[in-house]
């Protein structure tokens, strides 16, 4: 199972977005971005992430994975559930 940072990570890198393209489109600061992807800020306030995913294009139990298998680990495919957008 991959962290909230690694996930955060492949969907951010799968757009070809910088950190700080990112956390302009989310309209958060850059550090919270930086910070989650190395594992510093493991669970951010839910009002961020729902922000982060909003920006991505996923839901957010895509980005939290709260499905528990949305993405399997760093080499597994991501899916999407019925109606999500695939990375």
């Amino acid at each position: 199972m991959t962290t909230f940072g690694k996930r955060l990570k492949r969907l951010r890198e799968a757009r070809g977005w910088s950190q700080q393209e990112l956390a302009d489109r989310a309209e958060v600061p850059y550090i919270t971005i930086y910070r989650c992807e190395r594992g510093q800020h493991q669970e951010p306030r839910v009002s961020v992430a729902a922000r982060l995913a909003r920006a991505l294009g996923v839901s957010l139990d895509v980005l939290a994975n709260t499905n528990g298998d949305v993405m399997q680990d760093e080499d597994a495919e991501p899916f999407a559930a019925a109606g999500e957008v695939r990375v």
